[in-house]
């Protein structure tokens, strides 16, 4: 930052108070900066990155100061890291293996790859390629999950996707910042084996010490009922495992932090110790991507303008069509590959943590740091137009499809070789009604039904409402688990796309009495919406949106009852509260009715 003393007042500033200016007017530029990206309904994080670059070129002379933001920078890396271990998932990861596990390793080592190939034929040294190529292939894990929360898709097939390709991803940085070191020497190989086995005993003792002594700690001081001081153990074992992990091992910050909240993530307190952290971890993030900004030359981003637009061309069409590849590859429907690949097509905060260690590793030079930075704020730029091409790509190629698979009468002819038929509940393990058990088996296939697309949290819970009073239901899932545990209720499965024409005709829909979807993405709800009423026009479809847009969009081709979990939420919280007031009867059923109409619209409430 400039001197400001230097211009209004003429005060006599100690080394502490200028440091005080120093910080109070990078997080003020960091405020600022970021506020105008999010009104210019970008990301926080460009704003951040360049509150930096400014202060950079507005103040080259104070070095010192920045270097004392720099080293709370390196508090915000560690916190980062710290409360990504804390919110890691096996879970998550576990549920979508087969699809972002060999998906993401071959997309990293295809990207890493070519990114290196590239810069090499450029006129990069090796290992600056690599490090580079590595910076590449990593995605943008807050920018992946914002834009998911913003969409409404994070219950979306390519919404889980994404994350759990993002939860592999940042295992690579993990693996990437501990071959670091190593590449900064002339013998690769030797001190590659010594780190890892080093990190190895790293793991070892950590996991030992943390699953025996940490959660007796953790639930000693949370006993105490002081929030104050549960904050300070969290942060100490952060900071400290970190110092371990760097001092006596010889490895990273970030690994030591990254170890350090995978074993809190271990703990029954582990919601409240990420809760306690979120804040510390947001104020000194913004430092360090403030700090990150501040390294980066403008001049020389300007004269290296030709590879930046290489790389961004890389890092968004090039990373995002290997991804949709290989999620197609991973049997992902096409529109849901390409909303993947769009989705995480960017270069993320991980790889300015990979950058900043190769800067101070002398493996990057301070032009390879300008084209990585530059790259990165570029990318994720420009990414929402990424996303934008792949919908409408996927929605002309859904189109295509429909017009392919329509008859001359205009209906879904079905197709024999799209996948197996509906199958009925095994055997013994249905529950049926006593109503069920009078009815011959020829009556019952020819029973209106319910079908419902998507056997998640919802959809099961309305599988097994219906099944309660004995309706036949028909469920589709691409979920082999979660079908066979509806078909123990009574329910025929069908696996496959929920939104596909041939699936779609073989659900009995021309003789069902409602559909149901309950599918987490909106392009795969409006199109099966629209299929569907193809097949039966009288068809009552009940469906499942998120947010304002997507309400309008599945209203606009034919949903008759829609039902937005947001909005549904605050329409029973209100009508407890006003209960409560000692409103009821008509006037508490007219108030409630008032509210679904302003979000659902007059004829759909």
């Amino acid at each position: 930052m400039p001197d400001l003393s230097a211009y209004a007042f003429d005060l006599e500033l100690t080394e502490q108070l200028r440091f005080i200016l120093q910080l109070g007017g990078t997080v003020a530029a960091a405020l600022v900066s970021g506020a105008i990206l999010l009104r210019l309904r970008q990301p926080a994080i460009v704003g951040y990155l360049l509150a930096g670059i400014a202060i950079g070129a507005l103040s080259p002379e104070n070095a010192g100061e920045e270097n004392r933001i720099a080293v709370l920078a390196d508090v915000g890396v560690v916190l980062l890291l710290f409360a990504l271990g804390v919110e890691f998932s096996i879970r998550e990861l576990r549920e979508i293996r087969h699809v972002a596990l060999p998906g993401g390793v071959v997309q990293i080592a295809i990207v890493l790859g070519v990114g290196a190939i590239v810069m090499v034929v450029l006129g990069h040294e090796l290992r600056e390629a690599l490090v580079i190529g590595a910076c590449l292939s990593i995605s943008s894990t807050l920018v992946v999950i914002k834009t998911l929360l913003d969409r409404g898709e994070t219950d979306s097939l390519h919404g889980r996707a994404a994350i759990g390709w993002s939860i592999v991803q940042d295992i690579a940085t993990i693996l990437f910042i501990v071959a670091l070191p190593p590449l900064a020497g002339a013998d690769f190989i030797g001190p590659l084996v010594i780190a890892l086995v080093k990190a190895a005993i790293f793991l070892v003792l950590a996991y030992v010490l943390g699953t025996r002594l940490l959660p007796l700690g953790f639930a000693y001081v949370a006993r105490l009922g002081s929030n104050e001081l549960f904050l300070l153990a969290v942060v100490a074992t952060a900071l400290l495992t970190a110092f371990a992990s760097s001092a006596l091992f010889g490895l990273s910050l970030a690994l030591g932090a990254f170890v350090a909240g995978l074993l809190v993530s271990e703990s029954d307190l582990s919601y409240q110790a990420a809760a306690e952290v979120i804040p510390f971890r947001d104020l000194f993030a913004v430092l360090f991507f403030v700090s990150v900004g501040m390294l980066l030359d403008p001049v020389a981003l300007l004269d290296d303008l030709p590879t930046i637009a290489l790389l961004v061309g890389l890092a968004v069409v090039g990373k995002g069509a290997v991804i949709a590849l290989l999620g197609w590859w991973r049997r992902l429907p096409v529109r849901s590959a390409l909303l993947l690949g769009a989705g995480m097509s960017q270069v993320g905060e991980f790889s300015f943590i990979l950058a900043e260690n190769g800067l101070d590793l002398g493996i990057l030079s301070a032009q390879a740091y300008n084209l990585i930075l530059g790259t990165a704020v570029v990318s994720i730029l420009v990414s929402p137009l990424a996303q934008g091409a792949a919908t409408h790509l996927a929605t002309r190629l859904e189109a295509r499809r429909d017009h392919q698979a329509q008859g001359h009468d205009g209906r879904y002819a079905p197709d024999p070789d799209t996948g197996p038929q509906v199958q009925p509940p095994r055997p013994g393990m249905a529950g049926t009604s006593r109503t069920e058990q009078l009815l011959t088996q020829e009556a019952d296939a020819h029973r209106p039904a319910v079908v419902v697309l998507g056997g998640g949290h919802v959809g099961g819970v309305v599988v097994k409402a219906v099944r309660n009073r004995g309706f036949r239901v028909v469920v589709v899932d691409r979920d082999p688990r979660r079908l066979e545990e509806l078909s123990k209720t009574g329910a025929a499965t069908l696996f496959g796309d929920a939104a596909n024409p041939a699936i779609l005709a073989r659900c009995g829909l021309d003789h069902a009495n409602v559909l149901v979807i309950a599918v987490g993405d909106p392009l795969s709800a409006r199109l099966a919406t629209e299929r569907a009423l193809r097949i039966n026009p009288r068809l009552m479809i009940a469906a499942r949106a998120r947010g304002q847009h997507s309400v309008v969009d599945l209203r606009d081709v034919g949903a008759r009852r829609i039902a937005d979990p947001d909005a549904e939420a605050a329409f029973e919280l209100a009508r407890h509260a006003l209960q409560r007031m000692g409103v009821s009867g008509p006037e508490l059923t007219a108030i409630v009715t008032g509210l679904r109409r302003d979000v659902y619209g007059r004829d759909r409430v």
